[in-house]
């Protein structure tokens, strides 16, 4: 894989491509509130402030100057993962790219504590100026926004498949969780949503059912758990779910199993594991397997 290549007068560098139009935002993780921004405001039709760190062969990446050398220091460290992870999301999608190039990869303070609290957003499933948070509380954690970034190219690579994936909705929400998950496992610390659905009195679903937002932890923890299910407990591969999309997880479900219900057992078997009005006291997103 060739070098990133970084640029050499970085501030406020000029865009590789003009600003795109902006949409309604989808976020991952958490909500990210508009007081959390600069007052400087930013640059180029950017949310901040930028300073162009280097560019791959799919991606630039800048940081927000206010981050100092944390911010260099980071995004120097997504540009030598970028590639690697945009070839793994693309291979489980099928082989598919990008529908827009280059990605903007914006690393700011989302959550300006810097205990990672702030997730990442996108202005519409299909934008590809990714804006991820940076984690340095108690100390600079780059796989943090590696992770973040494979959940937003995750979303863009739905919109693209245009299979169902949706990533305004719970299913396409769970699938940008897990497929991060899977690339960045011990980052999902503190953003877990599988308990939110199992300590439920009523574990309502969404299988059958798909909600249509991204922001439900409850809609989103039975995502993730029956996306869990599909590969953990079943055994098929993250590119077999991916590229079974449909508007319903119970329809990914028939298309890898032929079978029509997917619901019933998933729901049988956490019920017998995890007794309903109990609480599961599940702290990651996959418990399984499960006997």
């Amino acid at each position: 894989m060739a070098k990133p290549r970084l640029t050499k007068d970085r501030s406020y560098a000029k865009l590789a491509v003009p600003p795109r139009p902006r949409r309604g935002r989808a976020h991952i993780f958490v909500v990210t509130h508009a007081g959390h921004r600069t007052s400087l405001g930013g640059k180029m039709g950017f949310d901040y402030p930028v300073t162009q760190e280097g560019t791959t062969a799919n991606f630039v990446v800048y940081y927000d100057p206010a981050l100092g050398p944390n911010g260099k220091s980071c995004a120097d460290g997504v540009l030598a993962t970028c590639e690697n992870d945009y070839a793994q999301a693309s291979t489980w999608f099928g082989g598919i790219a990008s529908p827009m190039l280059p990605v903007n990869i914006i690393i700011a303070a989302l959550d300006p504590s810097g205990q990672g609290g702030g997730g990442a957003y996108h202005y519409g499933c299909s934008a590809v100026d990714l804006y991820c948070d940076l984690k340095s509380v108690p100390s600079l954690d780059i796989d943090y926004t590696r992770m973040l970034l494979v959940a937003e190219l995750v979303e863009v690579f739905e919109a693209a498949q245009g299979v169902g994936w949706d990533c305004g909705a719970s299913n396409g929400e769970g699938l940008s969780r897990s497929l991060a998950t899977a690339l960045y496992p011990a980052e999902l610390d503190g953003y877990t949503t599988a308990a939110a659905w199992l300590d439920t009195p009523d574990r309502p679903d969404w299988v059958n059912n798909t909600n249509p937002t991204d922001t439900d932890p409850v809609s989103n923890g039975c995502s993730v758990l029956f996306l869990s299910y599909l590969n953990t407990q079943l055994g098929f591969g993250w590119d077999q779910i991916v590229q079974a999309g449909a508007p319903t997880l119970a329809q990914v479900y028939t298309a890898l199993t032929g079978n029509p219900d997917g619901w019933t057992p998933f729901r049988q078997q956490l019920d017998n594991n995890f007794p309903l009005g109990t609480p599961s006291g599940v702290t990651t997103d996959n418990p399984y397997p499960l006997p």
